[in-house]
């Protein structure tokens, strides 16, 4: 096999792997330049392997049969903190900002930023309470739960396989 679909195979595999992973992350994972990368990721996506979704500047890359709800839940997935949040939500249920803060040892205000934006991209609904506060819980906690799962175990694989490549195993 040539190192150009060696190469190919290998983005398609990371793609299937961490859905939602940016064009750079592919980059870096994959130890080519980045005009090598997107020439990789045209193909892959020419031949309807991948798709490309564009947020905000950057390039999201999903297998193919993702639908806008998916793509949406594996996009947030790729930052650790709003990770964490998801996480919290889901383990315990319904929580208030100062819970999700004293579940992840986040400050306030980095919570408040990262349960916002799950609130626009639906996963997480805010519910009022008395006394002025809101409680914060996950729409498909199953589906969430699920998700996180296949996300953080293929995580762990790809940072093993690359440990592996550094060290030579």
């Amino acid at each position: 096999m040539s190192a150009d679909n060696f190469n190919r195979l290998r983005a398609k595999e990371l793609v299937s792997m961490l859905p939602g992973i940016h064009l750079r992350e592919l980059q870096r994972l994959l130890d080519a330049t980045f005009n090598t990368t997107r020439y990789h990721v045209y193909n892959l996506e020419r031949d309807g392997e991948v798709v490309c979704a564009k947020e905000g500047g950057y390039f999201r890359l999903f297998p193919v049969g993702f639908d806008a709800r998916s793509m949406g839940l594996y996009s947030v997935l790729h930052n650790g903190t709003t990770r964490q949040v998801l996480r919290a939500l889901v383990d315990r249920g319904p929580l208030a900002n100062g819970s999700i803060s004293d579940a992840t040892g986040l400050p306030r205000s980095t919570v408040s930023e990262h349960v916002e934006a799950l609130c626009k991209t639906d996963l997480v609904d805010r519910s009022a309470v008395l006394g002025g506060g809101a409680l914060y819980h996950v729409r498909d906690p199953t589906r969430v739960r699920d998700a996180l799962a296949f996300f953080e175990r293929n995580l762990l694989a790809v940072a093993a396989d690359s440990f592996a490549d550094l060290w030579g195993f």
